[in-house]
């Protein structure tokens, strides 16, 4: 059975993204993820948001769509959402991975210090505190001294990891609970192949660890203003993705090398770089009929979690009802 999930970026007021989460928790969806992009405006805090939710909402499971080492040490993350979790009542999940160009450029962080070594030990951090441990850790890139919860969470907490290129989705197979992806369907095949490999040389089940897989969706009568309207999202997604991506997609380094020259020159010009294979490639948008068939070949693929990032649509409320009513079911 195929779960769907919603993808809220964080740039719309608190209470906003508490209706949207409400609205999904009423039509059948089983996830609200929360991009955590802050500093970069016009982005909210994800645990001032997540708190926010968590008291609107009873039974949708509650995801950071993803915390980073580098901006937030992974014993912040862990209290974070140690305290998060008593107030939803063990709905709450960790989306973890190494960042991208909104929540590290401002900070003047570098992209990537030891982005696997930096993940690896984040796991042991993370995993021990949730486990009761003091955590000591002398690593590569992270440090932490005696940190501890208050106490041991009663119920496990998942940790699914952000993950686009081989290394990276290597350490889901040998590590996560699941693995959230960005991923075209051209490159679906072998990031999946990748996973259950290191699943298998870590004596894991693929059957442990579920593929969420995260795209900027837009739905309308008029597929053309749908495809406009995730431009946006394309551009960033294109410029952060590994080239390995790229190559799989078929997209030209000119091309790709054209948005990442742009979105230093701001959004309105990184969008006119923006094709349109780039588009059907790193979205899913257009008619209901269009976005249908690309969501059952997700299904098809191997995706255990469809998550529909806004926009949504022109009319984005009408939009999730309509996917709740109609195509949800269908995939039950």
């Amino acid at each position: 059975m195929t779960k769907f999930g919603i993808g809220l970026l964080g740039d719309q007021p608190v209470l906003e993204m508490c209706e949207f989460a409400r609205l999904a928790e009423e039509n059948g969806y089983e996830y609200v993820w929360v991009a955590d992009e802050s500093p970069s405006p016009p982005f909210r805090d994800v645990f001032v948001a997540m708190t926010a939710i968590a008291l609107k909402t009873e039974r949708v499971k509650l995801a950071t769509g993803v915390c980073n080492p580098y901006s937030r040490h992974p014993a912040q993350i862990a209290v974070a959402i140690w305290s998060l979790n008593e107030i939803a009542r063990g709905r709450v999940l960790v989306g973890l991975g190494p960042g991208g160009s909104v929540s590290l450029r401002p900070l003047g962080i570098e992209m990537w210090n030891k982005p696997v070594s930096a993940i690896r030990e984040s796991f042991k951090i993370l995993r021990g505190m949730f486990a009761g441990e003091t955590v000591n850790l002398e690593g590569g890139v992270l440090r932490a001294v005696n940190c501890k919860l208050g106490q041991a969470p009663q119920e496990k907490i998942p940790i699914y990891l952000a993950a686009r290129g081989p290394k990276m989705l290597e350490l889901v197979g040998e590590l996560s609970d699941g693995a959230l992806l960005t991923t075209p369907y051209e490159y679906l095949d072998f990031a999946v192949k990748k996973i259950k490999s290191a699943a298998e040389r870590a004596g894991r089940k693929m059957d442990e660890i579920e593929i969420a897989n995260w795209l900027p969706f837009a739905m309308d009568m008029d597929g053309d203003k749908a495809k406009e309207m995730v431009k946006v999202e394309v551009c960033f997604m294109v410029a952060d993705s590994p080239d390995i991506v790229h190559e799989k997609v078929g997209l030209r380094p000119e091309d790709v090398a054209a948005v990442r020259a742009a979105i230093k020159k701001g959004i309105p010009e990184a969008m006119k770089k923006v094709t349109r294979e780039m588009v059907d490639s790193f979205s899913i948008s257009g008619t209901p009929e269009e976005c249908t068939e690309k969501m059952e070949m997700f299904a098809k693929g191997g995706v255990d979690q469809i998550v529909l990032s806004s926009p949504f649509g022109a009319n984005p409320r009408e939009v999730l009802k309509k996917v709740g009513g109609e195509v949800i079911p269908a995939f039950r």
